[in-house]
């Protein structure tokens, strides 16, 4: 792949904080609209592409993961709010986090949110999706990053679209209470499975998810 490594400068507009709602967004050839839930559109692998090839800026990158964990945009207000977010997340990040750092500075006071935001995001995804990247984009060209190509908005733009993926293929087009019933039956196959694996194996490690809802 041609991605060079890049560092970049501080981005000035991110700095205001009514950004987020009056950034310009969808000007380019990334499908992205602020007003109502994901679409199918939105979430191809031709999207998922200009994300990690930085063909998106940071803010719409940003705006695709917002409302796909349910955060909604009132244009009235200009603001959004956490009506369909999922549970567990609306209680820890009842206002849209940053994923990327978008001011792209990076000292500990001014990233930190966006550094622990991010790595909740990550955290979420189930460990058979957490490499999920490669293999999906890889039709489209995408060969993966070099160690010396990455760069902090390199890496959460990859981990943004490699959520966004788990997202596509397991919680997209499904209301809260059919998620959650999925869930419900997952964890009672685990735990049997387990079990089994215990009598025949012994314990067995196992990564903990956090998931989002």
């Amino acid at each position: 792949d041609e991605v060079k490594r890049i560092i970049l400068d501080p981005y000035l507009p991110a700095l205001d904080p009514t950004y987020s709602a009056r950034g310009p967004i969808g000007e380019n050839t990334f499908l992205i609209s602020r007003l109502g839930p994901p679409t199918a559109d939105e979430l191809t692998n031709d999207q998922m592409l200009k994300i990690v090839r930085s063909e998106t800026t940071d803010l719409e990158v940003n705006t695709l993961v917002w409302k796909c964990l349910g955060y909604r945009f009132d244009p009235e207000k200009e603001s959004w709010s956490p009506d369909e977010v999922f549970p567990k997340w609306k209680e820890r990040f009842p206002d849209p986090p940053d994923f990327i750092g978008m001011r792209r500075v990076y000292s500990q006071d001014v990233d930190g949110p966006s550094l622990r935001s991010n790595q909740a995001l990550v955290r979420s995804i189930p460990s058979e999706y957490k490499q999920s990247l490669k293999p999906t984009l890889k039709p489209l060209g995408f060969n993966g990053f070099k160690l010396n190509q990455l760069t902090p908005n390199i890496t959460r733009r990859a981990q943004c679209a490699n959520w966004l993926i788990f997202y596509r293929e397991q919680l997209f087009g499904y209301t809260l209470e059919e998620l959650k019933e999925r869930r419900r039956l997952k964890k009672e196959a685990e735990v049997a499975a387990e079990k089994k694996r215990e009598e025949e194996e012994g314990n067995v490690f196992k990564s903990p998810v956090k998931e989002v809802f």
